[in-house]
């Protein structure tokens, strides 16, 4: 997956994925007193909040890349001996499905307090509509008690599951192909998925400069010299001395 956090914490998706956390415990062998605490690592939130976008399109039935319609796709252009001897379709279904699909049973842990109860996708939901990409107002009581640092905390476990799902099923799809037993257009490994952040206009360009207010010429190819100027020769404007005199 082409995203900066695959790339640089990896490891760290992995174990929120998995469910993996620290723990700490700390025995006072003269007084019995014991001290427990559990410590989970979490990327950074905007960087996350990017991530949780782009895997968001495999959630939602009416995008394309739904999971799946992916699947059922991927289902129709594969032979019959290809299914029954490598890929196991309805696993990888059942296995997007228990990820996906549902918040009333949660990934990994409940979250209780006086208020009531909510499942860690509950939670991860919260974040993502009233945190993320959203700005919904929390109306249950329950969510409400809850903070953000706990939401995402959720969310960064529950859309790491749901990334290495779709990472997962990228992996599969990309053997399929090197492997001759799965046709598909080129493009859809190489098409850009990130933009460039040094951009450049092509081919050759000519920079002209006028006073403010001047009209707009409908024709570029018959500038009145009056007006517009070739940026080279207005030397005010290069040099900042029709600014300094204002200032």
């Amino acid at each position: 997956m082409a995203h900066s956090l695959v790339r640089e914490h990896g490891q760290l998706l992995n174990d929120l994925g998995s469910g993996t956390v620290k723990m700490n415990i700390v025995v006072n062998t003269k007084t019995g007193e014991t001290d427990h605490s559990v410590l989970t690592e979490l990327p950074p939130e905007e960087a996350f909040e990017s991530f949780a976008a782009r895997v968001r399109p495999f959630l939602m039935s009416k995008e394309p890349v739904y999971w799946a319609l992916v699947l059922d796709a991927l289902e129709a252009l594969l032979s019959e001996e290809t299914l029954a001897e490598l890929v196991d379709i309805e696993g990888l279904r059942a296995h997007w499905s228990n990820v996906v699909e549902g918040s009333q049973v949660a990934h990994a842990y409940y979250v209780v307090t006086d208020k009531g109860k909510l499942t860690d996708i509950q939670l991860a939901n919260l974040w993502l509509n009233s945190d993320a990409l959203h700005t919904q107002i929390i109306q249950s009581e329950v969510g409400k008690s809850l903070s953000l640092n706990q939401r995402y905390q959720a969310a960064a476990s529950v859309y790491a599951r749901i990334g290495a799902c779709a990472n997962n099923t990228l992996y599969l799809i990309s053997h399929l192909v090197n492997e001759g037993l799965l046709e598909l257009d080129p493009s859809v490994f190489t098409a850009p998925v990130t933009a460039d952040t040094h951009v450049e206009i092509p081919g050759k360009v000519k920079i002209y400069s006028a006073e403010v207010g001047a009209e707009l010429p409908a024709d570029l190819s018959n500038l009145d010299p009056e007006v517009w100027k070739p940026i080279h020769e207005d030397i005010e404007l290069l040099t900042g001395a029709e600014d300094a005199e204002e200032s």
